[in-house]
């Protein structure tokens, strides 16, 4: 590696240029340059102003996060920031790309900021469980006052260039040519003696000190249940930022970083950011270019692809839908424009972009329509007649180079190859119920398949602003075993006496932002049925369906619903289901607490992973996590059930699986092999994430 901080001076302007591909973080080499560079400057008499800026796509975007485990190596970010706010000449930051977390820091302790149109500033540190650590949050403030503030803290989202100068977190933006327009400015500073401006004298923000104190509370109030820590320490603060003097703000930052990064939370929201971006480092994928895909077909205006054709249209692809028959068509378009028309009332989505979206869809009934798109994504029922029917409709109907997708959840691809009649174009993209918010799309293809196809699924994926997992071996559905085992535990829980209320609190409890039979009931009890699950969930899904109960768009399922589609009671069949429940499964009856119906459902989850991961198809074990996270809102802040598995400890997690399995549903709790392996080599689940080189 080259150096990773270069130094010029030229007319009076020292330039401190980071370049530490791929994001310039801020590793520890960097922050030490760049104290070496920053003492040289203002040590030298020829320079009278100083530029901080970057090579490459970004602005430094924040620390890496392998640093956190490191976080008392010297100098730390918080010492640099310190020394470039303390230089007795003016400092200006060039910020271009994303300067998030560390770099915003980094840019806020400079005097000056000049940043590019395309840029973006933010401090997605409440993400990874932290707070910033270099006086983010006694800067900002000071600058931008609690709301701002806070809306960029607890959000975590990023702001534009243009957002940024209207807070005064920037002073300017420059459309073109910044390297340029930054050392015009420091060479003007060098020039006219401009004294340096230390962010921490700044009191804009300050100016209304009832307002702001009023901004704080407020924030507090609407976040008292949050279970994350780290929003409640940022909500302190920003109040400290008014309330302290700047040095003890620092020490009190200082000191909820260091509390939190070893958090079971942070290691959590951690683990689940970096799980994320595993899941595609594969061979298929890195090594392979994605077709382009700008026209989408999706044939099937059902529950899934009513959410298909939005996911697409939210993310500006034009769509075609093809439905049987003119009836199914209106039905489908009018799911497609009610759903437009609610995300409307509720705030989500302007009039002008939800009138776009209605324009860039075409529908019909015709699939030779389906000619001029690049990707058809069939979402027919879940039954393999009519989707074989379907492939080979499309297969007609479109030429070689055209991507089939399914977005079924258990279809059999080899068959629907052979309907398309071009194995070879047909690739598994399983979308999850409601395909429009939920984030997980397994991307799937057959041995046939084109070597460019999982690339092009991921890309399309992405596009689509989805998280794509990749199964391994056989290409068998990740999700499903897992959630199956999470409602398998569920079912013997109901069969033990616990109503659905208790279930779902108690997971919810957990942190689950839907209890799993309230997700039953959004996904569809009949489509779930149709994938013939295993064991006592399969046989509660019978049950349901033969009793007409498949979930809210029937009006019934664990819940009864009303007009607007609100769970109100238990349905009243629920009481003789779980009898008949019980008497198939010879469990008893027992009292069990929340945090009890809780670790079941989080180990049959981890079990069922352990299986996955041993059969090979869960290529690591931190892609259980992404898919439970992303596809069926397990509590980011855990991490995911592999990781809270090691979090727990494996001995004790088998131990405990021991347990239940002894006590009943042994098919579902007897702990895999692969427990009592890592056990005796003492390894851990991340430890296999490390061995397949992540």
């Amino acid at each position: 590696m080259g150096q990773q901080v270069l130094y010029n001076v030229r007319e009076g302007v020292a330039q401190l240029t980071v370049d530490n591909p791929p994001v310039n973080a801020l590793t520890q080499p960097l922050r030490a340059a760049l104290l070496t560079h920053l003492q040289a400057a203002i040590d030298s008499p020829d320079v009278g102003a100083i530029v901080i800026l970057a090579q490459g796509r970004t602005f430094p975007a924040g620390a890496d996060l392998r640093d956190y485990q490191q976080h008392a190596l010297t100098p730390s970010l918080a010492d640099v920031c310190t020394q470039i706010e303390a230089a007795p000449k003016p400092v200006l930051a060039a910020i271009h790309g994303t300067a998030l977390g560390g770099g915003f820091e980094l840019a806020l302790a400079c005097h000056f900021r000049l940043i590019d149109a395309g840029a973006q500033l933010g401090l997605p540190d409440v993400a990874l469980g932290l707070v910033p650590s270099a006086g983010g949050s006694q800067r900002l403030p000071r600058i931008a006052g609690a709301r701002a503030a806070l809306d960029i803290l607890l959000s975590g989202r990023p702001v534009t260039a243009e957002t940024a100068v209207g807070l005064g977190l920037a002073d300017k933006v420059i459309q073109k040519n910044l390297a340029r327009a930054a050392f015009g400015s420091a060479r003007n500073f060098a020039t006219d003696g401009v004294p340096p401006r230390p962010t921490r004298a700044r009191s804009e923000g300050f100016a209304a000190p009832h307002d702001y104190l009023d901004e704080v509370r407020t924030r507090r109030e609407q976040i008292a249940d949050d279970p994350r820590a780290a929003m409640h320490r940022a909500v302190d603060l920003v109040e400290a930022a008014l309330l302290l003097p700047f040095e003890a703000g620092l020490a009190m930052e200082r000191a909820f970083f260091e509390d939190l990064v070893d958090s079971d939370q942070s290691h959590g929201l951690r683990h689940a950011f970096l799980a994320e971006r595993r899941t595609t480092r594969i061979a298929e994928v890195t090594s392979q270019k994605p077709r382009q895909v700008r026209r989408i077909g999706v044939v099937g205006g059902g529950r899934l692809g009513a959410g298909v054709v939005r996911a697409c249209l939210a993310a500006g692809l034009p769509v075609t839908l093809i439905e049987q028959s003119d009836h199914a068509l209106d039905a489908a378009r009018r799911r497609i424009g009610e759903g437009l028309a609610r995300d409307v009332d509720r705030g989500r989505l302007p009039d002008a972009r939800r009138d776009a979206q209605l324009e860039a869809l075409t529908v019909g009934t015709d699939p030779e329509m389906l000619a001029a798109v690049d990707m058809v994504i069939e979402a027919v029922t879940e039954d393999a007649e009519a989707k074989r029917a379907a492939f080979g409709q499309i297969g007609a109907a479109t030429g070689p180079g055209t991507i089939v997708a399914s977005a079924g959840l258990g279809p059999d691809l080899a068959a629907l190859g052979v309907a398309a009649g071009r194995p070879e174009d047909v690739i598994g993209m399983r979308f999850f119920a409601p395909a429009h918010r939920v984030r997980l799309v397994e991307v799937v293809a057959l041995p046939a398949a084109n070597p460019d196809l999982v690339a092009t699924g991921v890309a399309v994926a992405r596009g689509l602003g989805k998280i794509p997992v990749i199964p391994g071996a056989g290409g068998t559905s990740l999700a499903l075993p897992v959630f199956s085992a999470l409602f398998t535990a569920a079912a013997g829980v109901l069969a033990a006496g616990a109503t659905p209320v208790e279930v779902d609190t108690a997971l919810r409890d957990y942190g689950f932002a839907l209890g799993p039979l309230q997700l039953c009931d959004l996904a569809g009890l009949d489509r779930l049925a149709a994938l013939g699950w295993p064991g006592l969930g399969g046989v509660l899904l019978a049950e349901m369906v033969n009793a007409g109960l498949i979930g809210q768009k029937g009006g019934q399922g664990f819940y009864t619903y009303t007009q607007g589609r609100q769970a109100a009671n238990p349905t009243p069949q629920m009481a003789e289901i779980a009898m008949a429940l019980r008497a198939k499964s010879g469990l008893e009856v027992q009292t069990l607490t929340h945090p009890e119906i809780a670790e079941r459902v989080a180990l049959a989850m981890a079990n069922a992973g352990a299986h996955l991961v041993a059969s090979g198809v869960a290529r690591r074990p931190s892609d259980i996590d992404a898919t439970m996270l992303t596809g069926f809102a397990y509590p980011r802040w855990r991490g995911g059930p592999m990781e809270v598995a090691d979090r727990t400890g494996l001995l004790q997690t088998r131990n405990r699986l021991r347990e239940l399995a002894q006590a009943g549903q042994a098919k579902l709790f007897a702990p895999a092999p692969l427990f009592d392996e890592l056990i005796k080599n003492g390894l851990s689940f991340d430890r296999l994430n490390a061995r397949k080189g992540i």
